[in-house]
C-alpha cells in the first residue's frame, strides 16, 4: 500500500491548475480534498480519511516553492509587426521541395518570409504583396492558403530562456485568454513570431506588452 500523503502528491503534482492554485493561496483545501478523495482510496488501496487529505495538502503548501512555476516569470527585449502577410500550404514533394530552392534570393532579404517544411506540408508566409509571384513559381494547386495576416514578433535574451521549460507556454497562455486563433508559431533561437489575423492584432500585442520588463521604462 502507498502512504496516503504519496498518493495526495501525486495527484496535484498532474493537476497542473490546482498546483497553481495552491501556489496563489487560494486553492480550498477541503473542498479538492473532497474531489479528490475517490482517487485518494483507489491509488492509496485503503480507507483515507478526508481529514488526512486535508494534512497532506497543507504539508505541501511548506515545499512548494521547491517545484517550478508552470508559467515562469518571462521578460521580452522587444517586440515588432510585419503585416500584410500571406500563408500558403503545398504538398511536400521532390518537385515543390525543388520549387522551394529556387525560390530568389532577393525574397529572403526583401521582408518578412519564412519556410516550414512538415512531415507532409510545406507552408510558406509572405509579404502579401508577393502572393501572386509565390503562386506562379509553384504553379500547382496549394492545400490552403489564407491573406490579410499578421507577424508579431518577440525577442528574449538566448540565456534567460532557450533552456526554461514552459517559456512559450507562458505566452501562449496569455494569448489563448483573449480567445486569439494562433493561424501559426514560428520559432528562431531568440525570436518567436505569433502568426494572426489582421482583426487579432491589436489584442496580440496588448497580451503581449505585459511581458515587458517595466523596471526599465
Amino acid at each position: 500500500m502507498i502512504k496516503a500523503s504519496e498518493t495526495v502528491e501525486n495527484i496535484l503534482l498532474k493537476d497542473e491548475l490546482a498546483l497553481e492554485s495552491l501556489r496563489a493561496g487560494i486553492l480550498n483545501l477541503s473542498a479538492y480534498a473532497q474531489k479528490i478523495h475517490p482517487e485518494v482510496v483507489r491509488q492509496a488501496l485503503k480507507p483515507v480519511r478526508k481529514g488526512t487529505i486535508v494534512v497532506a495538502l497543507s504539508r505541501f503548501v511548506k515545499n512548494i516553492n521547491n517545484i517550478s512555476p508552470l508559467k515562469p516569470k518571462v521578460i521580452i527585449q522587444d517586440l515588432s509587426i510585419k503585416s500584410p502577410l500571406f500563408e500558403v500550404t503545398f504538398e511536400k514533394t521532390s518537385k515543390n521541395l525543388k520549387r522551394v530552392s529556387e525560390l530568389p534570393k532577393t525574397w529572403f532579404t526583401e521582408g518578412f518570409i519564412t519556410i516550414t517544411e512538415g512531415v507532409g506540408e510545406i507552408t510558406i508566409i509572405i509579404a502579401e504583396r508577393m502572393k501572386q509571384q509565390l503562386l506562379n513559381h509553384f504553379n500547382v494547386k496549394p492545400k490552403g492558403q489564407y491573406s490579410d495576416l499578421v507577424a508579431v514578433t518577440i525577442r528574449f535574451k538566448e540565456e534567460d530562456y532557450v533552456d526554461e521549460p514552459n517559456m512559450i507556454f507562458t505566452l501562449v497562455s496569455a494569448l489563448a485568454s483573449k480567445r486569439i486563433n494562433l493561424k501559426e508559431v514560428v520559432s528562431t533561437f531568440t525570436e518567436i513570431s505569433f502568426i494572426v489575423k489582421q482583426s487579432d492584432r491589436h489584442s496580440t500585442t496588448e497580451a503581449l506588452q505585459q511581458f515587458f520588463d517595466k523596471s526599465n521604462q
